[in-house]
């Protein structure tokens, strides 16, 4: 699975990184305690203010492992510079589109400004419109959306609309690096949108939309990020699982995947409306715990909060702690199969209430009613499911040296999984001696979905590629 820069890093960014265009603060300062407000707004905040709180692991430098063919960004005095994460999400969007969101921490742990919140709809799609924005450095222009992208199964274009317009209408509290100095910002999202008067319900519109110059700032001096699989993410079905989903994809690779929140803190970020469960043991039961076991079935992680790890001011609770794993290849295998089982029984299947339906037949079915490909997240868990299926029957030292590539639709029809081979010999060993039982495999795992196994050599990378790399 390719790295997503979840690792901790250091440093801040550089005063000449923030771009001369931005919409600058006022210069004038008032004292707040230790903090510093700006006529903006703005407070800037020292390390004791921050002490203790929620803050994003890491500040400022380059992360390691990034993806390979990583654009390079030019230097030039006429455009902002670009921080790591701008650079990910232009290489992740050229790649994969849609199907992978490139999304800067300082958004995944941003709230909503003055106890509001935003529906789910709208969560979803400004996701879609952070993404998009990042593929072109973050620049300040009104962007465009294709509907098809954000539509999802709804037919009528009220719904988009409307939750643009809740995006228009909302702040965020965002916490990271800002011109150099760490901070605290409460930023308007958009500056504008186009609604036409008359909206067909046509994919063919756009949906056209500009952040604001401060929001787009803050993104675009970005070093750390979350990729979010954009099929998973749409399958989430609360406000409560989707952010705790954001949170997970941005740490359950780091070194240290754990995160302590106050309690104040905790509800913020997972967007619990001000006022509502204010009893621990009420939020838990209708919020934490419902989110967790949403996530748990649908990421690459597994979340906890474990009971030992909560700190407590006599009987109440007033810090938590929440650890996000990876899965191990059993539990990696069961997320794929759930993945591309139907929504209608997931809530009975995740409280244990299953009622068993006959699959369709996917030849009578058709081509047309297969859903569409799976993402990359996707088949590097269905590979999971395929080792696990065939220990003892196929060598490891073999399976060791093939790694998952993608589905695609096979030449004489239906669809087959392509490896991807370390060499030669590698290849033709698995087509001649192990190609039935994979395809059998294949087959068991995905009820008939994907019936057939392809295997494709690993191009080298000649030196001058290997040169011309970024290092990290």
């Amino acid at each position: 699975m390719a790295a997503t820069g979840r690792r901790k890093t250091r440093g801040a960014v550089a005063e000449d990184s923030a771009p001369s265009t931005a919409a600058a603060p006022s210069v004038t300062m008032e004292k707040t305690g230790s903090a510093e407000k700006t006529g903006s707004g703005l407070v800037v905040l020292g390390p004791e203010d921050l002490a203790g709180g929620a803050v994003i692991d890491g500040d400022g430098t380059a992360a390691t492992n990034l993806p390979p063919n990583l654009p390079s960004v030019a230097p030039d005095a006429a455009a902002p510079v670009a921080g790591l994460t701008a650079r990910v999400a232009s290489a992740t969007f050229e790649r994969d589109g849609y199907k992978h969101l490139i999304k800067a921490a300082e958004a995944v742990y941003s709230y909503p400004a003055n106890g509001t919140r935003l529906s789910l709809p709208a969560q979803k799609m400004l996701n879609f419109m952070i993404h998009l924005a990042g593929s072109q450095n973050f620049a300040n222009k009104l962007y465009r959306l294709p509907k098809r992208v954000v539509r999802g199964n709804h037919k009528g274009n009220e719904r988009i609309f409307d939750a643009l317009k809740e995006i228009f209408d909302s702040s965020l509290v965002v916490i990271g690096p800002f011109r150099g100095r760490r901070s605290r910002a409460e930023l308007r999202i958009l500056s504008s949108y186009v609604r036409p008067e008359e909206e067909e319900d046509s994919d063919a519109a756009d949906i056209h939309f500009q952040f604001t110059d401060a929001f787009l700032e803050i993104q675009r001096s970005s070093q750390l990020w979350a990729k979010l699989s954009g099929p998973a993410m749409v399958k989430v079905t609360s406000t409560y699982a989707l952010k705790l989903y954001e949170i997970g994809m941005q740490r359950y690779q780091m070194d240290y995947p754990s995160l302590e929140l106050d309690i104040d803190t905790l509800r913020k970020l997972m967007n619990v409306p001000e006022g509502a469960y204010k009893d621990f043991g009420i939020l838990r039961t209708r919020t934490i715990d419902r989110a967790m076991a949403e996530v748990n079935q649908l990421a690459p992680f597994r979340v906890s909060m474990p009971e030992e790890k909560m700190k407590r001011k006599g009987r109440k609770i007033e810090a938590v702690t929440l650890d996000f794993l990876a899965k191990d290849e059993e539990e990696a295998a069961e997320t794929y199969l759930e993945r591309e089982r139907h929504s209608a029984g997931r809530r009975a299947r995740r409280i244990g209430k299953v009622d068993t339906v006959a699959p369709a037949d996917p030849v009578e079915a058709g081509l047309a009613d297969l859903g569409p490909l799976p993402d990359a997240d996707d088949v590097t868990a269905l590979w999971a499911a395929v080792l696990h299926a065939l220990k003892g029957k196929v060598p490891a030292p073999l399976l060791a040296e093939l790694e998952p590539d993608r589905v695609e639709e096979a030449p004489q029809g239906g669809r087959r999984l392509v490896l991807k081979a370390k060499n030669p010999a590698v290849a033709d060993t698995a087509r001649m001696n192990h190609w039935p039982t994979l395809k059998s495999a294949l087959s068991s795992l995905t009820g008939g979905l994907i019936e057939d196994v392809a295997f494709e050599v690993a191009a080298r990378r000649t030196k001058a590629a290997k040169a011309a790399a970024p290092e990290g």
